[in-house]
């Protein structure tokens, strides 16, 4: 999705008035299979590539009420959708899934509030100021001996994460953080000091993949500093795009 933010893309802009689309050639090149999708909350940035993959892969969606109405408009069948809404903790042989209930970053100085729930008779295809957020969920998934607690926003219920003990922990690093109070300690001590951290929703995700990202990465340096802080063991591994990183 362009924003016109960067001189060097060509790209189309959108507006909210615009029906949302998803770049299919990226997604081709880079998605090649898929089993399951945890979808943190409903807002564009999170499911608007949603659907497209999940007819490609045939991947089962799991998400609250709103990510299960999109699907269902794009013609997801219902079979490959399984709803949540925190709470749940599910066995699925190859590995398990708790889901946790959450709470979405305090934009816009704490002052944002969004209370819409997609309806069920939402037509596809939705235009980009269709998308609501729903409810914020957090994942923990537990496989291989390995367990990996993953959150979609810079928020969290801290009482939620009690008896947690992830050996990586996938945690909101955008600047919305601050808002929260001791965000970093609070996470890091409730989480049991995982052993890896990997920061998300920090870059800028309407630009191209092969885009330069060096003024986010540049404030990126202070979450790092805050890990570290709170937790002077764990490391902080810098993701990036389509590139595995691998577990000892």
């Amino acid at each position: 999705m362009a924003t016109g933010e960067n001189s060097k893309d060509s790209r189309r802009i959108f507006g909210d008035a615009d029906y949302a689309e998803s770049d299919t050639a990226v997604i081709n090149e880079h998605i090649k299979k898929a089993d399951y999708i945890l979808v943190h909350h409903s807002h564009r940035d999170h499911i608007m590539d949603v659907p497209y993959i999940a007819l490609k892969t045939g991947a089962t969606v799991i998400g609250t009420e709103s990510t299960a109405n999109i699907m269902i408009a794009y013609g997801i069948p219902e079979n490959k959708i399984i709803t949540v809404k925190g709470g749940e903790d599910y066995e699925f042989g190859t590995f398990s899934l708790k889901v946790i209930p959450s709470l979405h970053s305090p934009l816009d100085e704490k002052h944002h509030f969004d209370s819409r729930i997609i309806p069920k008779d939402i037509k596809a295809p939705l235009r980009l100021s269709d998308f609501a957020e729903g409810g914020s969920l957090n994942f923990l998934i537990r496989f291989d001996k390995h367990e990996i607690f993953t959150s979609g926003s810079m928020n969290y219920i801290e009482n939620e994460l009690g008896g947690l003990h992830p050996d990586v922990a996938i945690i909101g690093a955008a600047s919305s953080r601050h808002e929260i109070y001791n965000y970093a300690g609070r996470l890091m001590r409730v989480l049991r000091y995982p052993a890896i951290v990997l920061p998300t929703h920090w870059d800028n995700f309407s630009a191209p993949y092969d885009f330069p990202q060096d003024d986010r990465l540049e404030q990126l340096k202070s979450f790092k500093q805050e890990i570290i802080k709170s937790s002077p063991k764990t490391k902080v591994i810098i993701p990036k795009y389509f590139k595995p990183i691998f577990l000892n």
